[in-house]
């Protein structure tokens, strides 16, 4: 026991939470990934389960190193990265990937990559560290605007366009930290403004540009019709708010006047079959039948699946592991309020907790559709490389407050100091 302790340093419930995801992640996604191991290794599930394990294993690594880095050194990090992450950013809305319609990722060595995962974890510690530079109320609304209000801006901005759930969920987050970091709230309503402004502006300005292409793709058809005397096959496109309004609209419609099955209904169709029919303990470990019909069902759909074969048993129990660590997150808080680690750790903590909700509330029908994983549980290399990060993150706070008495005035100081040893090499 002696030398666990020496080895995982930090809260032990934490430790022991993300151990019990990892555990949940491996189960559940060899059953869930029947469908995918058909398609690319030849029915292998054992190569499926591998690769994932390879990259659970590795967020694993990267949440042991992250726990042992001393948490102050982070705002120095962010302070470094944030240029560099909002260029990244652009350049993946300019050349990135295009999947699904829409450009999030990169290619890196042959893997892919979203930086809007990185992006998230670097503006929230941004943040927690300008917000204890600022002090509690000793600023004016120009540097709430250049410090705070700005890279919320442009990095929830870079990403709305392609994502707009990930661009929600992370102003969201950032307004709860502002809070918390007891920003004025004038200023945060102000933050509120812009933000609508600027989404306005942007839904705009594509309305414009989708009914100019489309005019384009009629021009295209009556050519053609003239040329060859019968229509060719050509699909106007919509609009972000048409995109929007129609999976809002899919929640209210009535399911008798539609087609359940059809390409707009079937992952909400498929998804209720799977909740309906996991009752309270569910079908049993790898008994999924829907996770035959359901796209992406070791990720955006996993919490169906994880309804359908363990029952309301086992959806209370995953939701409670997501719970007990925003709680231990929140322990913190209190011990330490309104100091960079606190603000830090409940931002990122608190961004889990969000992507949780939002992946489980799709999957049981309350939220429209999006492409959000559960952390630490849904397959993806980038997501759990994020999550690994920030469970380290939150765990490198724990041993601080576990080996050291620090104030907020001595943190502060530390801050500085790495700051002014920055200035002093450029």
């Amino acid at each position: 026991m002696n030398i666990v302790n020496k080895i995982l340093k930090g809260d032990k419930v934490v430790w022991v939470v993300a151990i019990l995801l990892g555990i949940i992640s491996l189960i559940v996604v060899y059953s869930a990934s029947s469908t995918l191991a058909v398609k690319k290794y030849s029915g292998s599930n054992g190569r499926v389960l591998m690769k994932h394990l390879g990259m659970l294993l590795f967020g694993f690594v990267i949440m042991f190193a992250a726990s042992k880095v001393n948490y102050k050194h982070y705002a120095k990090a962010a302070l470094l990265l944030i240029i560099p992450c909002l260029a990244l950013l652009l350049y993946t809305l300019l050349f990135g990937q295009n999947v699904n319609v829409a450009n999030r990722s990169i290619n890196v060595g042959g893997l892919s990559f979203q930086p809007s995962e990185m992006a998230k974890i670097i503006l929230i510690t941004y943040l927690a560290r300008q917000i204890v530079m600022m002090g509690d109320t000793k600023y004016k609304f120009k540097d709430f605007l250049v410090k705070l209000a700005l890279p919320i801006l442009l990095t929830a901005g870079l990403i709305f366009s392609e994502n707009l759930s990930t661009a929600l969920i992370l102003v969201a987050v950032c307004m709860a930290v502002l809070f918390v970091g007891r920003v004025k709230f004038v200023h945060m309503l102000a933050l509120v403004g812009l933000c609508v402004a600027g989404m306005g502006f942007y839904l705009l300005f594509d309305a414009v540009k989708t009914n100019s292409e489309n005019r384009h793709i009629r021009k295209e058809q009556e050519q053609s019709l003239a040329v060859n005397k019968k229509p060719t096959e050509y699909k106007e496109k919509q609009n972000r708010i048409q995109t929007w309004a129609n999976r809002l609209k899919s929640m209210g419609e009535d399911k008798e006047n539609v087609n359940p099955f059809d390409d707009k209904h079937m992952q909400r169709t498929y998804a209720d079959i799977a909740v309906a029919t996991g009752s309270v303990i569910g079908k049993g470990p790898g008994k999924s039948e829907q996770r035959n019909f359901l796209p992406h069902p070791y990720s955006d759909f996993i919490y169906a699946i994880i309804v359908e074969e363990y029952g309301i048993v086992g959806a209370i129990i995953v939701l409670m592991l997501y719970v007990i660590l925003f709680t231990r997150v929140i322990k913190v808080v209190g011990k330490r309020p309104l100091t960079f680690g606190a603000l830090m750790a409940f931002g990122l903590g608190f961004l889990i907790i969000v992507q949780a909700m939002v992946n489980m509330g799709v999957s049981v029908g309350l939220l429209p559709v999006t492409g959000q994983p559960l952390p630490f549980v849904s397959m993806g290399g980038t997501s759990l490389m994020a999550t690994g990060l920030i469970l380290g993150m939150i765990l490198s706070v724990t041993r601080s407050i576990e080996s050291e008495d620090i104030s907020k005035e001595q943190e502060l100081q530390a801050i500085t100091e790495d700051e002014r040893e920055l200035e002093s090499r450029d």
